[in-house]
């Protein structure tokens, strides 16, 4: 099977986030949706029949652009994408989810000499690659490391977005506390009173959604890497 390239102008851990508390805090690995995506109707029915044996939650799609057409990509996930596909291959539908910063693990199935290009995906962020015919051990074995993954990547995704909802002057006060510094510090660094360090960091605490400094600095650290 050969894959016709579209044009990419169309194409639109020192912290352990277990623990890190946010709105995915009870997302379980086993209620997450694995996308099945393959131009051949035999290789999606064979996928569909060996994950919805393992009790996972399955949609079938006939290609990457119809998946990108109808799945919101920010929600965490599991893809299993064939890698050489009409319109949209697997290396690009990894690069549209890298570019738009989803947490989607994507695990690319491969045909013969397509392990070069399978190998080059998990340098870009894709979660594993499997070889056609597919083993039913690997594959459950690399969909429980794409479930991890992608709540991982779903957990920092939401840290990413609260940090930007703070202003230039809370996002200095975050530094601060994450260099350990007490509000007097602060306030001496930053040429402000105390009180409105204080007023700041109630800010950023209640923005980022974190119940103790330890729990902020957790966040930040995530951030900086």
């Amino acid at each position: 099977m050969t894959s016709k390239q579209m044009p990419s102008d169309q194409i639109s851990t020192l912290v352990d986030t277990d623990n890190l508390s946010n709105g995915l805090s009870d997302v379980r690995p086993e209620s997450l949706v694995i996308h099945i995506i393959d131009d051949e109707e035999s290789v999606r029915t064979s996928c569909d029949f060996l994950i919805s044996s393992l009790g996972l939650p399955t949609e079938a799609w006939a290609s990457a652009v119809e998946f990108l057409q109808q799945v919101d990509i920010h929600r965490p996930a599991v893809v299993v994408s064939d890698l050489m596909m009409p319109a949209m291959s697997g290396q690009e539908l990894q690069a549209h989810l890298n570019d738009n910063d989803s947490p989607m693990a994507l695990i690319a199935l491969t045909g013969n000499g397509e392990i070069p290009d399978a190998v080059n995906m998990l340098k870009q962020g894709a979660a594993d690659y499997l070889e056609k015919p597919i083993n039913s051990r690997r594959l459950q074995e690399a969909i429980t490391n794409a479930q991890a993954l992608t709540i991982k990547r779903a957990k920092l995704y939401e840290i990413r977005k609260l940090y930007s909802e703070l202003t230039d002057k809370e996002k200095q006060v975050a530094d601060e506390l994450m260099q350990g510094n007490i509000n007097k510090v602060i306030a001496d660094h930053l040429d402000v009173s105390v009180r409105t360090v204080e007023v700041h960091r109630s800010q950023v605490m209640k923005k980022m959604q974190a119940q103790h400094v330890s729990e902020l600095i957790q966040k930040l650290v995530l951030l900086a890497e």
